[in-house]
Order: structure tokens, then C-alpha cells, then sequence
């Protein structure tokens, strides 16, 4: 075999390598192909706060069946908000939402549905929605 077949052979061989590390890496596709929604409704005065029910919908609108989701909430926490309770939704940092165990998974067109007991300062009167939001889901 000559000196150039053999180097020919080797850069093949060097590249299909190359090639096959990274197509088996693959990761979880993300997407943002979800809708979040947001409804306050009030729930009365509690010592000093007007306290608010805040209902969030992520819906899938992908054409598949989710993995998992996340939702990125900026309330308007520095206004004096307090976030006293939350439901079927994990919260791993400040702003960040998740799902439970049994909520990720989403069939296409399918919502999870999750909420904030929210109290804020008199005289805000005004509801507490999110100043910005954003979403994501795993296929």
C-alpha cells in the first residue's frame, strides 16, 4: 500500500470518528414551542398585604409529547411581593418553575396548570402579574 492510500485511509478513518462521537451525543431536543398564560384573581386583605391567587397555563403546542418543562417568572417581587405558597410546580431557584413528577410529561396541545399565592404590599391594589415570562419544553 502506498504512503498516500494509507494517509487517505487514516483521514477517513479520523473523520468517520469525529463524526459518530458527536451524532451519539445528542442531547434532549428544547424548544419553545409552548404558550404561558396568566390569570390573578383576588383572594382578600390579609394583615397588611392584598393577597392574590395567580393561575399560570404552559401549554404544548409542538407536535409531540413533551419530556419536561420550565417557565422563567419575573414577578414583581422587588414591589414588596411575597410569594407565600405555590402548587403543582417545582422551584428550583428565584425565577425558575418546573414541573412535578407527575405534570411534565405533555401530550400535544395539552396543558399543566400551576399557581402562586401572592401577597402584596397596601396600597398596590394592582394585580401581581409577571413583569416577563418565558418557557421551554424537552422533547
Amino acid at each position: 500500500m502506498t504512503e498516500r492510500r494509507v494517509r487517505r485511509r487514516l483521514a477517513v478513518w479520523l473523520v468517520a470518528a469525529l463524526v459518530g462521537v458527536f451524532t451519539v451525543v445528542t442531547p434532549a431536543g428544547a424548544a419553545t414551542t409552548c404558550t404561558l398564560t396568566f390569570k390573578a384573581n383576588y383572594r382578600g386583605d390579609v394583615g397588611s398585604q392584598y393577597r392574590w391567587q395567580v393561575d399560570a397555563t404552559l401549554t404544548n403546542t409542538g407536535t409531540t409529547t413533551s419530556t419536561t418543562w420550565q417557565a422563567v417568572i419575573d414577578f414583581p417581587l422587588s414591589s414588596g411581593a411575597v410569594i407565600h405558597q405555590f402548587w403543582n410546580a417545582t422551584r428550583p431557584s428565584a425565577n425558575v418553575w418546573g414541573p412535578m413528577g407527575w405534570n411534565g410529561a405533555l401530550p400535544k396541545n395539552q396543558r399543566a396548570t400551576f399557581g402562586f399565592d401572592i401577597g402584596m404590599p397596601m396600597p398596590n391594589t394592582s394585580p401581581p402579574l409577571p413583569t416577563s415570562s418565558s418557557c421551554t419544553i424537552t422533547y
